[in-house]
């Protein structure tokens, strides 16, 4: 290779990443300002305490299903940078409705449902083949340090569109502020008027990521059908009866129990609480900051004493955080609740990304991914169905919360079992850098691993 071809492939390589923490970073701000607010918006809307529930959840699952499709669209486009640049491309429009939406201070229950389960069919599509892109695209030697510093980028871009959306939010809803505070502050935009900025400005960031993505290269090793795709009977066969059954058993019912109640804490410090927009996002920060701080010295735990016994204590320390909620309805307790819960979650999905990660080939964990969503978000939607039935027949008063809450700490105490039946571990944890999907209070973050993040598999110890 002659000296200016090398200066040639550094230059690129440079310029891949810089656009692709670009990426990183207008897509960290599309999620704290897009699809976080959407349980928000909808009570703004005047919706139903079950339906607003129902919109954190089942578009998921609709958006998991879809996702199915998406080697079939990266076959059709040719590559898995062209297909998450259609994927951006889309998320991009689905904010135009929302907007559109809350300038008209009114939208169909259907139409909420159906933007809903677009953003995520496309969210979720994209999600394991950018994966697959950038882990053939960067070389081996750098991808450890690199995307665990592009993580950090991402966590604190999170928090910043969390700070921009409180800000907006809040300035569109003065009187909530003042209950919540103790401060006035006129401006003359309403609330609906401030949605329709934030979600104008989260489409905006995805248009600009689209920008990013498009400048970043083609994987040219990337070999697309050397990566496996699972179907549905083989995904059943490779977890019956096996140790990775007995994990994804554990997780999925510990995700029912949680989104019994999970879904339903924004219109709870709403309508309940009386909290206003900005405060229950300050929530939402509350608990992705710690589950943020709180991952390295998880790490350490995992590196010195095994994936499982990160994962169990993890999910012992989920066990009683649902019943902590009805303790006290002090915005202060909520917000140290908040922190807590993001570290409790943070310690058990480590562990558990630890443990299916190691059992993953590499050539097949794009597949595998997408058929994981797939399963939790069955659960995560049977849990939410619970608590909206609950909640429907219960009226949406205190005493429905209530119930819901205790419901959901007896089915995580069951889970918990679940979980202490896993076996195998992971002796010597390496660092896992993840990527956020959506923001939700109660449960700190809906993140996915980035397996171009590991190290060399001879690198990794197991305990199995």
């Amino acid at each position: 290779m002659t000296a200016a071809a090398r200066t040639h492939d550094h230059r690129t390589l440079r310029s891949d990443l810089r656009n692709c923490t670009g990426d990183g970073i207008t897509h960290a701000f599309m999620v704290g300002l897009g699809e976080t607010n959407f349980p928000l918006f909808a009570l703004a809307l005047g919706k139903g305490d079950a339906i607003v529930g129902l919109v954190a959840t089942v578009p998921q699952l609709v958006g998991a299903v879809l996702q199915l499709c998406a080697p079939w669209g990266i076959a059709k486009v040719g590559s898995p940078r062209r297909w998450i640049m259609v994927c951006a491309t889309i998320q991009f429009l689905s904010f135009g409705p929302m907007v559109a939406a809350a300038l008209a201070g009114a939208m169909q229950t259907w139409l909420l449902f159906a933007v809903a389960s677009m953003y995520w069919a496309v969210n979720l599509g994209a999600a394991p083949a950018w994966n697959t892109w950038v882990g053939a695209l960067f070389p081996r030697r750098i991808r450890v340090r690199y995307f665990g510093w592009r993580s950090r980028v991402y966590q604190l871009s999170i928090m910043g569109s969390l700070l921009v959306g409180g800000i907006a939010l809040m300035l569109g809803d003065p009187d909530r502020l003042e209950r919540t505070f103790g401060v006035r502050v006129e401006t003359g935009v309403s609330l609906m008027s401030a949605f329709a900025i934030v979600f104008a400005t989260a489409g905006l960031c995805r248009l600009w990521s689209v920008w990013f993505l498009k400048h970043q290269c083609e994987a040219r090793a990337l070999d697309v059908n050397s990566h496996r795709r699972i179907g549905l009977l083989e995904f059943a066969r490779k977890i019956r009866g096996g140790p990775d059954g007995r994990l994804l058993g554990a997780v999925v019912a510990m995700n029912i129990a949680v989104q019994v109640a999970q879904p339903y804490c924004t219109p709870y410090m709403s309508r309940q609480l009386g909290f206003g927009d900005a405060a229950v996002l300050g929530t939402i920060a509350a608990s992705f900051g710690a589950k943020s701080l709180a991952a390295p010295f998880w790490g350490r735990i995992a590196q010195r004493h095994g994936a499982r016994c990160l994962f169990v204590w993890g999910a012992l320390a989920v066990v009683p955080i649902s019943a902590l909620w009805m303790a006290s309805g002090s915005y202060w307790y909520i917000l140290a609740l908040q922190a807590l819960t993001g570290a409790a979650f943070g310690a058990y999905e480590l562990g558990f990304f630890f443990l299916a990660l190691e059992s993953i080939k590499e050539d097949e964990r794009t597949s595998m991914m997408g058929l994981f969503m797939l399963f939790n978000s069955f659960a995560a939607a049977a849990g939410a169905l619970a608590g909206s039935i609950a909640i429907g027949a219960m009226g949406a008063a205190a005493g429905a919360y209530m119930a819901i809450f205790a419901a959901s700490t007896v089915a995580r105490a069951g889970a918990y079992f679940a979980c202490r039946s896993v076996r195998e571990d992971v002796l010597h944890a390496v660092p896992l850098a993840t990527q956020t999907l959506a923001l939700r209070p109660s449960a700190g973050s809906i993140d996915l691993p980035e397996p171009a993040s590991i190290e060399e598999p001879e690198a990794m110890g197991s305990g199995r």
